[in-house]
C-alpha cells in the first residue's frame, strides 16, 4: 500500500473474565496492576510481546497501515468489575477513538466474558458505542476461545474470532488473523458474513486443552478442516466461561464466509454439533485431597502435582484457599509440597517480621466461608520480595504482572508463596519469582484446571482435586442459577436433545 491510500486502524484492547459465583469486586487496580498502557505507550510496551496487540502491530507495519493505539489492559478473572472502574476503562478508549477519527477501521482484543457491576454484557455495550462512533468503517474482535459470545457482541462487528490453542499461546496469531481479515475487508476483498450456533451446555476446562489426545484437539482439527475447504474464511470454538449467571449461556461455534451467510451457518453448525457429540468426553474424574495426598506419597520419585483447580484466578477466584495446604500439614507433615496463595494480611505480616524471622499467622481462607477460618501456622520467613514477574509464555508473555509484596514462607516441609494481589497462573512464573523451582518439592500445588499439564508435564502424577471455590470443576453440582433455570442443560439435564441451528444476525453496519 502506499502512504496516500494506507488504512489508520484503530486498535486496543479491554480483557477481564468474569465469574458471578465469585465474591470479589474488582477495581481498576486490578486493570494497572495487570498488562496496561495507553496511547502510545501501548507500542513500546507490547510491540514484540505475546499479546494480540503485538499481531496486530507486526500486520500492520507489514501492510504498511497506521496503527492508532488506544488502550489495551488484560485484568485477568474475578467477579464483577465495578462500575467506577468499568466506566474509566470503557470513556478512556472511548474517548481516544473519538479523539482519533476518521478511522478506516478498528481492531478490538477482548476476553467476552467480562462481566460488571451494572451489565453482563460490558463487551456488547462497548461494540455498540464503538459502532456508533465509526459508522460503516469495519470493526473486528478477538475474543479468549472462553469467551460468552452475545448477539449484541455479534451485531457490533464484522468479524469476530477467537484464540484455537489452550493454553492460549497464540496471542500474536489471533491478533494477526483478526488483523488481516479486517485488512481485506476494508481493501474490498472480502465481505465478511458471520453465523453463530449456540447450545445450551457447559464443559469442564481440564480437557479442552488443544495439544495431545483430547476431545478439544479434535475440535481443533475440524476447524481447521473447515477452513481449508475455501468456504470459510474463520472457524471459531467457544466452550464458553461455565461459571456464569447470564442470559443465553452456551458453548457455541462462530464461523466468518466471504459474502454467503449459509455457508457461515454451516460451519457453524458442524461446531457445535460436534461438540454435542463429544460432550461425554469432556468430562472428569475428581480426587478428595485426603486420597490424592495419600496416592501421591505412594507413587513414583518425582513430583505430584495437586490442581485446585476451583479456587483458579484465571476463572475468577481469589486464589486464597488454604484447604489443600491444611491438609497437607496434616496428613504428610514429613513431605515436601510448593503452595501459591493469596492472602495480603499475612504478606503485610510477614514484611513487618523480616527475613529471617518466625512468626505465628492465619493463612487464607478469607473470601469465601466454604474454605474454613485461616490455618493456623507457624512459619519462617525464607524470602521477602516485591511481586513483580514477566510472563514466559501465554497470551500475556513478555508482559509484567504485580503479585504486589509477597513473601516465601516455610511451614513445616511446605514452601508457601504468599502474594498480595491475585495473578494469572500460566507457568511457574510465581514460584520462580520468589525464587526457586517447585519441581524439586514432592508435592505442587497448582490453582488452573489446565496450563499446570504443559506446565509441569514431567510429574509423575497429577489429581484433580474436589475442592471447594468458585471455579469448581464439579459443574453438576452447581446450583442451577435463575438464567439457565428456565430450559434443559447439560449436565443439569443429562437426556435432552437441543435443536442445532445456526442463528441469523442482524448486521449494524451500511454496505
Amino acid at each position: 500500500m502506499t502512504a496516500r491510500t494506507a488504512p489508520r486502524i484503530a486498535l486496543g484492547g479491554l480483557l477481564f473474565e468474569g465469574n458471578t459465583l465469585s465474591p470479589v469486586r474488582n477495581p481498576l487496580s486490578t486493570f494497572t496492576n495487570n498488562p496496561y498502557a495507553e496511547g502510545e505507550a501501548m507500542i513500546h510496551r507490547f510491540a514484540g510481546s505475546d499479546t494480540e496487540v503485538a499481531g496486530a502491530l507486526s500486520v500492520l507495519a507489514a501492510a504498511e497501515a497506521t496503527a492508532v493505539p488506544l488502550l489495551y489492559t488484560h485484568g485477568g478473572a474475578g467477579g464483577r468489575v465495578t462500575a467506577e472502574a468499568w466506566q474509566t476503562l470503557r470513556d478512556g478508549l472511548l474517548a481516544r477513538l473519538r479523539a482519533a477519527l476518521p478511522v478506516d477501521g478498528v481492531y478490538l482484543a477482548l476476553h467476552g466474558s467480562m462481566l460488571t457491576e451494572t451489565t453482563d454484557d460490558p463487551e456488547g455495550e462497548l461494540l455498540d458505542a464503538v459502532r456508533e462512533l465509526v459508522g460503516s468503517a469495519p470493526v473486528a474482535v478477538s475474543c479468549d476461545m472462553h469467551a460468552h459470545v452475545t448477539m449484541r457482541m455479534l451485531e457490533a462487528a464484522d468479524i469476530l474470532l477467537g484464540y484455537q490453542l489452550y493454553p492460549h499461546d497464540d496471542g500474536v496469531e489471533t491478533g494477526q488473523r483478526a488483523t488481516g481479515l479486517l485488512l481485506r475487508t476494508i481493501a474490498g476483498e472480502i465481505r465478511p458474513r458471520m453465523a453463530v450456533c449456540k447450545l445450551p451446555m457447559i464443559l469442564q476446562a481440564q480437557k479442552q486443552r488443544t495439544r495431545g489426545p483430547t476431545p478439544m484437539r479434535e475440535m481443533y482439527r475440524l476447524a481447521r478442516a473447515l477452513e481449508a475447504t475455501g468456504s470459510v474464511l474463520s472457524t471459531s470454538y467457544f466452550p464458553v466461561q461455565p461459571w456464569m449467571d447470564v442470559d443465553d449461556l452456551g458453548v457455541a461455534g462462530v464461523a466468518i464466509a466471504d459474502g454467503d451467510e449459509a455457508h457461515a451457518a454451516r460451519a457453524a453448525e458442524a461446531i457445535a454439533s460436534a461438540f454435542w457429540e463429544r460432550r461425554d468426553a469432556f468430562e472428569v474424574e475428581t480426587a478428595s485431597v485426603e486420597d490424592a495426598i495419600r496416592a501421591g506419597v505412594a507413587v513414583p520419585p518425582g513430583f505430584c502435582v495437586l490442581a485446585d483447580a476451583a479456587d483458579c484466578v484465571g476463572g475468577g477466584a481469589r486464589g486464597d484457599s488454604a484447604v489443600v495446604l491444611a491438609r497437607l500439614l496434616a496428613l504428610a507433615p514429613d513431605t515436601t509440597a510448593a503452595v501459591p496463595l493469596v492472602d495480603p494480611e499475612a504478606a503485610a505480616a510477614a514484611h513487618r517480621a523480616g527475613e529471617g524471622s518466625r512468626l505465628s499467622l492465619g493463612l487464607g481462607n478469607r473470601s469465601l466461608s466454604d474454605y474454613g477460618a485461616p490455618v493456623d501456622v507457624d512459619a519462617e520467613v525464607v524470602r521477602l520480595f516485591g511481586g513483580t514477574f514477566t510472563y514466559s509464555g501465554g497470551i500475556m508473555g513478555g508482559a509484567t504482572a504485580e503479585m504486589g509484596p509477597s513473601a516465601w514462607l516455610r511451614v513445616g516441609k511446605a514452601d508457601v508463596v504468599v502474594a498480595s494481589n491475585p495473578t494469572y497462573e500460566y507457568g511457574d512464573e510465581q514460584f520462580q519469582a520468589a525464587g526457586f523451582d517447585p519441581r524439586t518439592r514432592r508435592f505442587v500445588v497448582v490453582k488452573n484446571p489446565m496450563n499446570y499439564q504443559q506446565a509441569f508435564a514431567g510429574a509423575s502424577a497429577m489429581f484433580i482435586l474436589e475442592t471447594p471455590g468458585p471455579t469448581t470443576p464439579a459443574l453438576s453440582r452447581i446450583a442451577i442459577p435463575r438464567a439457565r433455570a428456565g430450559r434443559p442443560f447439560w449436565p443439569f439435564e443429562r437426556d435432552l436433545t437441543p435443536v442445532i441451528a445456526a442463528r441469523p444476525i442482524r448486521r449494524r453496519r451500511n454496505d
